[in-house]
């Protein structure tokens, strides 16, 4: 088994992205639904197997988006994994001082290279970053669809904190991708 590297991300590593930011299969999805009254509001996540295999791939790394994580790599709370020279998984990050926050931009790890710890090993690396700098919660992204990430989350010590119907759009929750935000309290 080759040796896995993790340091810090740098600019000149991020044109390796789209080789770990490809998207993801699931068999399942999370329907939310919204129920409001004047005396409660409910918002509910249900999970349901999907008829066969859903496949969702990420088109999103364009030139503005790269200027933009280069942006967030540039602040030092980025972290790839590397073989050799190349790029495995990623974690992009950055600090949001006013709430004590570190935001998880992009979290993935090469299709090939999940399962073998590599995920909780980058995850590590940015929990004692955030606590290093007095940041007392990382907050990661997903859709309501991205049942794996959901779970890879969970098993990294996250919980499903907030929820956000037009996140995206306004009609997510008709889309059926709704933005789910999983929080890890480190102080």
């Amino acid at each position: 088994m080759p040796e896995v590297v993790i340091r810090p991300f740098t600019t000149t590593d991020l044109p390796q992205l789209p080789t770990v930011i490809t998207g993801y299969v699931t068999h399942e999805k999370y329907v939310v639904q919204k129920m409001e009254t004047e005396a409660e509001t409910a918002v509910t996540l249900k999970l349901v197997t999907l008829p066969g295999p859903k496949t969702f791939t990420y088109d999103h790394l364009d030139e503005a988006e790269l200027d933009r994580l280069a942006g967030i790599v540039a602040e030092g709370f980025s972290f790839g994994a590397f073989v050799g020279k190349q790029l495995v998984g990623a974690a992009l990050a950055s600090p949001e001082h006013w709430n004590g926050s570190l935001r998880v931009w992009e979290f993935h790890v090469q299709e090939t290279w999940r399962g073998q710890g590599l995920g909780r090993r980058l995850m590590e690396q940015v929990v004692e970053t955030a606590v290093t700098h007095h940041l007392r919660v990382i907050v990661c992204e997903t859709q309501s669809s991205n049942v794996p990430a959901i779970r890879a989350y969970r098993r990294l010590g996250f919980v499903l904190d907030a929820v956000d119907l037009s996140f995206y759009s306004n009609e997510d929750v008709q889309k059926e991708s709704v933005a789910v935000f999983m929080k890890r309290y480190v102080i």
